[in-house]
């Protein structure tokens, strides 16, 4: 079922973008957290696939801005991001697309820079996409999953490994002091990196996809016992609920960067 804010945002959009920039949307589709059943307000985007009957010109592009404007306008904070795609495009890599109108950080980039087309955003949309406006699209682009795991694999050894290196720098200065790192800047780590990275270790693994809080309690089930607390309180993070462990944020900093270090030594073990 779709959360009423998730079917109130979108219907403001698509009606924005209808009055905006009338015959050129033909169907719209949500998929991540909303279509994964995971959504929580205030921590999710809510992700949509445009599909055009056509290339907008460049006063389409002016409207559709124009109807993302008025949907921020009447529903200050809302946070949607999605791409405006040929019914061709869809399931194609994205060297085989080009650069196609999408919408992130409140602005409509026609460029194409940001757009999130991938073999993650096909897998999702084919087998867990929801309709939310105009016609239903067959979607018989292949998604298999060989291209998927590669994807994952990649990004695991270069952005989140990034990632691994900047939180294990960051304790290494601290390694010693008597400073302490914002409870803030860890809670934040903790969430979006614990849970990106079990994402990526499910999909290794399980071969399909699941939502970051699918991957908490996954590795709830997968990790060993010592990582469990982190775990829990990336949950909790995510959920918006006040519960932490660690009184010293270092050393939940230094564990978190255990728990990293084992998570992506598992999904190259696996791959």
């Amino acid at each position: 079922m779709m959360p009423a804010v998730v079917s109130k945002t979108m219907n403001r959009l698509c009606a924005a973008l209808d009055a905006n920039c009338p015959g050129l949307i033909g169907s719209v589709y949500v998929y991540g957290s909303t279509a994964l059943g995971a959504y929580v307000e205030g921590a999710s985007d809510i992700d949509f696939i445009a599909i055009v009957r056509h290339p907008p010109g460049a006063g389409e592009l002016r409207n559709m801005a124009a109807a993302h404007a008025e949907l921020e306008k009447a529903l200050p904070g809302a946070d949607v991001m999605g791409a405006y795609v040929l019914r061709e495009q869809l399931g194609k890599e994205a060297s085989g697309i080009g650069p196609v109108p999408c919408y992130f950080n409140g602005a409509l980039h026609a460029d194409g820079s940001g757009a999130d087309l991938n073999p993650v955003t096909w897998w999702i949309l084919k087998k867990y996409g929801m309709r939310v406006h105009g016609e239903s699209v067959p979607f018989d682009f292949e998604t298999p999953v060989e291209p998927l795991v590669e994807y994952v694999v990649g990004n695991m050894n270069g952005y989140w490994a990034g990632w691994v290196t900047k939180l294990a720098g960051l304790a290494e200065q601290l390694r010693g002091s008597e400073r302490d790192v914002a409870a803030e800047t860890v809670d934040y780590a903790v969430e979006w990196c614990t849970l990106g990275m079990l994402r990526q270790l499910y999909t290794i693994r399980e071969r399909d996809v699941t939502s970051k809080q699918g991957a908490g309690e996954y590795g709830l089930l997968l990790l060993p016992v010592r990582f469990h607390a982190l775990v829990r309180e990336a949950l909790a993070i995510r959920r918006r609920k006040p519960e932490r462990l660690y009184a010293s944020q270092s050393q939940r900093l230094n564990e978190l960067v255990e728990l990293l270090r084992f998570i992506h030594a598992e999904c190259n073990r696996k791959a």
